[in-house]
């Protein structure tokens, strides 16, 4: 007979609700300690409404605490092991997505104006300080929280006034994860400015001779950047050749600063891989099919691209595989698996028929360990991807490949938009 168990994995605290224990009575909690045991029948990190702030929820099979059966647990004290072998946490999640404050802001116990709250439920953040989180939601069952990110603090030594759940205004912070931003969502229609050569963003349109130090930055060939907007050009005539833009998130300013330029000859303005500016020329007699970062791959003697197709004619590219070529696979098996998966996404691709964003692919073993990934994860192989795609959610998402998916599919407790897919065995978890 299959057996499911619930072992504390450092002395804890079983609850009636998923709050901190400071808010409940002592009838409503239970102080479990480390290495205890106890059969249990089911249990669940997420509902219909969201996550359970930090804990699973689960039932006791053969015994009872209290006379109740149904209890909550901080989900960092437990693991969850069925027959022997470790179900919960598994790798989707054990994925930690990352809080960046992008403004002077205030995190709030409710969702609502600070004018509305006391003193004691608001809490000033300063610009540039971030939090790895449990969880993270923007809607619940009730609707949105009116432009605010409601967010789990994930460590207990991170806790603001020994809470772990705030709100945070949408526009003055943002959810990342493995460096890829999740939430708010990204606007397929982005225009991206592509270095298709070494470069200078310049202050002013002028020869960087005529600049000071200060008014240049050195950029690489290949490196993308997301725009606010972009222009060639105004009333009173054009830029010198150059291209003026602005970034569109904080986190890419340089130096504090949004607006930049560049000279139009070293870069392109592109929106669903088709250039906008400038305007397309004739093919020279032997055209550079890529303009992307060059790299090589193990295995290969030929040149790759960040921005050439994985398969020939297909949506997914090296630099999404490889982090804009920053992650080059170990070996030869790697860059294999990258293309097998390529395959398998290729197809989930065609049957949406909408972009998909590539969150994380291929990760070695340091990024693997520094974003927070399961030992032996499939990402470690290439044989792993986390997307998300414009309209859906992580579950409609999943449903609509799931009957024939050949490998792994799973939803993430804690980022609600982003789905795992990969290439290993065939199982689903988080549903």
């Amino acid at each position: 007979m299959v057996q499911q168990i619930l072992r504390v994995t450092q002395d804890t605290v079983f609850k009636l609700h998923p709050v901190q224990s400071t808010q409940l009575t002592e009838e409503e909690r239970h102080p479990v300690s480390e290495g205890t045991t106890f059969e249990i029948a089911s249990y669940a990190y997420s509902d219909a409404s969201g996550d359970f702030d930090g804990h699973i929820k689960f039932a006791l099979k053969n015994d009872v605490i209290n006379g109740l059966n149904t209890w909550f647990v901080y989900s960092l004290h437990i693991q969850v092991e069925l027959d022997g072998e470790v179900v919960y946490p598994k790798e989707d999640q054990e994925a930690a997505p990352i809080l960046r404050v992008t403004k002077n802001t205030l995190f709030k116990r409710l969702p609502v104006q600070s004018e509305m709250l006391p003193a004691e439920e608001l809490y000033n953040v300063a610009a540039g300080k971030s939090y790895t989180l449990h969880g993270y939601a923007y809607a619940d069952s009730r609707g949105d929280f009116s432009s605010h990110i409601k967010f789990s603090i994930r460590y207990p030594q991170d806790y603001i006034r020994n809470l772990n759940t705030w709100f945070v205004y949408d526009k003055h912070a943002y959810v990342e994860f493995d460096g890829t931003i999740v939430y708010p969502p990204q606007d397929p229609n982005t225009p991206i400015l592509r270095i298709t050569e070494n470069t200078l963003f310049k202050r002013r349109p002028l020869q960087s001779s005529e600049l000071s130090d200060q008014e240049v930055y050195s950029i690489s060939e290949g490196s993308t950047w997301k725009l606010h907007s972009f222009a060639y050009a105004t009333p009173q005539g054009d830029f010198n050749d150059h291209i003026k833009f602005a970034l569109k998130y904080e986190k890419d300013y340089i130096w504090n600063l949004s607006t930049w330029y560049v000279y139009e000859g070293h870069a392109q303005v592109e929106r669903n891989g088709e250039v906008l500016y400038p305007l397309p020329q004739p093919p020279s007699p032997q055209p550079q099919p890529f303009l992307g970062r060059s790299f090589k791959l193990p295995g290969n003697v030929s040149t790759f691209y960040t921005d050439q197709p994985i398969i020939p004619g297909g949506n997914f590219t090296w630099g999404e595989a490889t982090k804009n070529a920053t992650r080059i696979p170990e070996n030869e098996t790697i860059v294999n698996n990258i293309i097998a998966l390529a395959r398998q996404l290729q197809r989930a691709r065609n049957q949406i028929d909408r972009p998909f964003q590539v969150n994380s692919w291929y990760r070695p073993p340091a990024i693997n360990r520094a974003v927070g990934g399961a030992r032996y994860s499939q990402h470690l192989y290439g044989k792993a991807v986390d997307i998300q795609v414009s309209g859906y959610s992580g579950r409609r998402l999943s449903n609509a490949v799931m009957s024939w998916w050949p490998g792994g599919v799973g939803i993430y407790s804690n980022l609600p938009k982003v789905v795992h897919l990969d290439i290993g065995s065939r199982r689903i978890w988080g549903f």
